[in-house]
């Protein structure tokens, strides 16, 4: 057990802590369900030095708190019904006219009585909480591909650009007050967080603090690379934590900026992992999640494609997922460090996965802390094991929601870094969800749709694959449905199945109706969920708002819809001049094309074959540029396997009608005679 004592801070938390009339108690937690109680074990109350989170009624930055817990106590109590959806469908259910996609990681937040959202090169928009209307659209320079953060003390959104700027947004209209520019860039999804008097982000080689209400400087810090985290803060220490493409984890006083430690953890160097390598990972499109009840930073790296048949499936128990990871420590993907010295006090039982598919398998789902509220925190991950959801069981079907352990008490018979398994709506390891949650509501925003789960029994006779912590389904969300009739509602009692992708899920709500896979045009890889005044505002990965309220699902919100008309930049941008019948396209102009036959040329940098298809890429990762997809079922078609037929270097032309693929303009080849291979 970690000792209170080793600071003075410590010290003063702890005695804080120790005068609250529950310290040192023998606690018996009750939880509801349902309408009866369930009675979980007694909890002996460790000394940790306790400095919970403000809870607040409001989502105000990415991932709630400074702190990115990724966890609110706010809870809207279900049944929920529809309330309002911005840049998704129309009245009757299409797509709306002038819609774009979001960048990735965006969250919307709220603070004075709006919803911010980043929307790439289209700004920053506040929608009207009560019905989804746009209050303003602010777009001060650059791209804004990161959650803005609101600020209820100088009534201001602060919103980092790809420019390198921070600019301090009005939130009545979106104004610019004032911006601080860092002379430095990046595309990253950085968002910024507000603590205190500051305003803490990461851009180029450094981290900074600003002042929130002059915008000057209190300190800058220099990681010696680039910083590919947003920061996180922990108030016990008063440290800021971020990560830099070298993998280095940094601790950093926030009174003066200087190093506390720098740690690398792992045994992997900086860089893409790409489809097979075990020699690098990357940290960017993640971010540090404190758990500031135990002292810790949770790390979580993106590792390769293969990882996912590393261990095909991962084992049943603790005890071999450990074995297996200190055996392979390349392997590992999520670390837990100690704020006080980035020691690593233990091996985390989780293993790799994301949205990936091809040779790309993107950053996975970040961890989520919880505070049990008896001194007690526990890290919600996704995590793999067998038994499989799925048959036959193997790496792709092993990953289930999980709850990890923090230190060996809270749980009897599990250790720090072992996990418990949840029963939760399927998803593969290739598709794992973003993780966010409310109090015992446990969300997560798979590509296709919105998982939503009550956790009901988790005493410590459950967790096991056999015996999982119980859960019930609170109502999911689709990307689009025409199982069951249009409604106003949006709202299927029967249960949801997705068009174009025959997936089901318990009951719920479609944004569209009857558009297929509308998602691929305007994909961006991640839905997300946030919980904050009373509603549920979900992200889907095409970069519909969709807000939901407590009430009778079959009923409409009691505040009419505003019909949003959007007048922005398309998803798309188009080239000026449409080639003639029979000229070439380079692969880099295909999208403005799709929809169209046509014959798109460019140097092969990836051959790949993932068992489902034969990918021909023009980019590694192929991830936003166009690729070639050869289905297995066309297979026998070709000469041999089609992966040995072309090679990397290659310059190819390939013909074929043009469609989207998880936000990648596409080419289906079926035959051999769409692909002539160009002799340079």
């Amino acid at each position: 057990m970690r000792t209170p004592w080793r600071s003075l801070a410590l010290i003063l938390i702890s005695l804080v802590t120790l005068l609250s009339p529950v310290a040192g108690q023998r606690v018996a937690v009750v939880a509801q369900s349902g309408g009866r109680q369930l009675h979980l074990p007694q909890i002996s109350q460790s000394y940790y030095p306790t400095v919970p989170t403000a809870p607040g009624t409001e989502w105000t930055q990415h991932a709630h708190d400074p702190q990115r817990t990724g966890y609110t106590n706010q809870v809207v109590a279900a049944p929920w019904r529809w309330k309002w959806a911005w840049n998704g469908p129309t009245a009757s259910g299409a797509v709306t006219s002038g819609k774009f996609r979001l960048p990735r990681n965006s969250q919307p937040v709220t603070g004075a009585g709006r919803v911010y959202i980043a929307a790439g090169s289209n700004g920053v928009y506040a929608l009207n909480q009560s019905n989804g209307a746009v209050a303003w659209n602010s777009r001060p320079g650059g791209n804004i591909n990161s959650t803005p953060a609101y600020d209820a003390d100088t009534g201001a959104v602060f919103v980092v650009s790809s420019n390198g700027v921070l600019y301090k947004l009005r939130a009545a209209d979106g104004s610019v007050l004032d911006d601080f520019a860092t002379g430095a860039s990046s595309t990253l999804p950085l968002p910024p967080a507000v603590l205190g008097d500051r305003v803490i982000f990461s851009m180029g080689n450094r981290v900074y603090a600003i002042s929130k209400t002059s915008l000057s400087q209190l300190w800058s810090y220099d990681a010696g690379a680039a910083v590919h985290t947003p920061p996180a803060y922990s108030p016990s220490r008063n440290s800021v934590i971020a990560v830099s493409s070298d993998l280095y984890v940094h601790a950093i006083n926030n009174a003066s900026g200087a190093r506390l430690w720098r740690v690398k953890p792992g045994v992997r160097a900086g860089g893409n992992p790409g489809g097979t390598a075990a020699a690098l990972a990357e940290v960017s499109y993640g971010w540090p999640v404190i758990a500031e009840g135990h002292g810790y930073v949770l790390i979580k790296q993106r590792l390769e494609w293969a990882s996912m048949y590393t261990w095909s499936p991962w084992p049943t128990t603790n005890a071999t997922m450990r074995t297996n990871l200190e055996t392979r420590p390349e392997y590992q993907a999520l670390f837990t460090l100690d704020l006080d010295n980035g020691a690593l006090p233990f091996v985390s039982n989780v293993g790799h996965g994301g949205f990936g598919d091809g040779d790309y398998m993107p950053m996975g789902p970040q961890p989520v802390i919880k505070d049990l509220g008896n001194g007690q925190e526990v890290a919600y991950v996704v995590m793999r094991g067998s038994p499989c959801q799925r048959t036959p069981c193997e790496g792709r079907w092993d990953s289930h929601l999980g709850e990890m352990m923090l230190d060996g008490s809270t749980v009897s018979g599990y250790q720090a870094g072992h996990v418990r398994f949840i029963d939760n709506s399927f998803f593969p390891t290739d598709e794992q969800a973003n993780l966010t949650m409310a109090g015992n509501q446990i969300f997560g925003g798979h590509w296709m749709f919105g998982i939503a789960h009550q956790i009901q029994d988790r005493s410590s006779s459950r967790g096991t694959g056999s015996n999982p912590i119980t859960t019930t389904d609170l109502p999911h969300i689709i990307t689009s449905a025409s199982n069951c009739g249009f409604s106003s509602s949006h709202y299927c009692s029967g249960g949801l199945l997705q068009d174009g992708d025959s997936r089901s899920l318990p009951a719920g709500f479609y944004i569209y109706y009857n558009q297929g896979k509308v998602y691929d045009q305007y994909w961006s890889g991640y839905a997300s969920w946030t919980i904050s005044n009373g509603l549920m505002l979900y992200v889907s990965t095409d970069g519909a708002i969709v807000a939901l309220e407590a009430g009778s699902p079959g009923a409409q919100s009691a505040e009419a819809p505003v019909e949003i008309g959007l007048a922005e930049a398309p998803a798309i941008d188009v080239v000026s001049a449409s080639p003639g019948d029979g000229a070439i396209v380079p692969y880099t102009d295909a999208a403005a094309y799709a929809g169209q036959t046509r014959t798109v040329e460019g140097v092969l940098e990836d051959v790949f074959n993932n068992g489902k298809a034969v990918y021909l890429g023009f980019k590694a990762p192929h991830h936003g540029v166009f690729v070639v997809r050869i289905l297995n079922e066309a297979w026998g078609n070709f000469a041999a396997s089609p992966e040995t037929l072309y090679s990397i270097g290659q310059t190819v032309r390939v013909t074929g009608l043009i469609e989207w693929y998880q936000g990648d303009p596409v080419i289906y080849v079926v035959d051999p005679k769409q692909i002539e291979t160009i002799d340079e």
